[in-house]
């Protein structure tokens, strides 16, 4: 009789050595040719580095709706094939309109995070269904749905800058009481924050971040 050896469990998957980190910065109702960057005269100096540093892309094609558009540049394929071809609140059964992100259409998240990678969405998410959207879910759609290990905003396509209502992963967080709160503050410290968390865990793990603060979404509100 052949000797029991103990279980043997396959190593975790590590992405390969200097991966990038990945962060992406989604702006609602931002026109692509308003900054310096690319020509108008809305001063950008942060941006006019990182194209000075990087490369500017200058074809990609936008919907002027923000949840076909994020579709699309979440699974690198047209909006319609990422079944979002209207904004979730008028999804109808058609195909290409339903609202939802196929599984056989990856994210870029489910495919960074099946290789090595921490995962998160910090703001906005506005493709989920709508019918999908409260706190019993269910909640194959939402973030972390998609590939993200970590999500932290609201679920609609706008929300109050002061008073919003919040999620961590499925918890809701309800609406924050403290009288300087602001939303679009609160998400860039929890998109700086969230590395930090990890980093006793897992330093060497490179991560992707998205974040979409929805500062410049109507209604504009000002901090008080």
């Amino acid at each position: 009789m052949p000797p029991i050896r103990p279980a043997q469990f396959s190593a975790p998957i590590k992405a390969p050595e200097g991966a990038p980190n990945v962060l992406l910065v989604l702006l609602d109702d931002v026109g692509f040719g308003q900054f310096d960057v690319t020509g108008g005269g809305v001063p950008s100096p942060a941006m006019d580095e990182l194209a000075r540093e990087g490369e500017l892309y200058t074809r990609f094609h936008t919907t002027a709706l923000c949840s076909p558009t994020r579709a699309a540049l979440l699974t690198g394929r047209n909006h319609n094939v990422a079944g979002t071809g209207v904004i979730t609140e008028l999804a109808t059964g058609y195909d290409g309109y339903t609202g939802i992100i196929p599984k056989d259409t990856a994210t870029v998240s489910e495919i960074l995070r099946q290789n090595g990678y921490a995962t998160a969405w910090i703001g906005k998410n506005h493709n989920t269904p709508i019918y999908e959207t409260s706190a019993v879910g269910p909640y194959d759609h939402w973030p972390n749905g998609l590939g993200l290990d970590y999500f932290y905003g609201f679920m609609a396509g706008d929300t109050n800058q002061i008073r919003p209502f919040l999620f961590e992963n499925q918890t809701p967080l309800g609406t924050p009481t403290a009288p300087d709160y602001y939303l679009s503050v609160d998400l860039a410290d929890q998109t700086i924050d969230w590395p930090r968390s990890l980093e006793a865990i897992e330093p060497d793990k490179p991560l992707y971040r998205g974040t979409d603060s929805r500062q410049r979404f109507a209604p504009v509100t000002p901090p008080v």
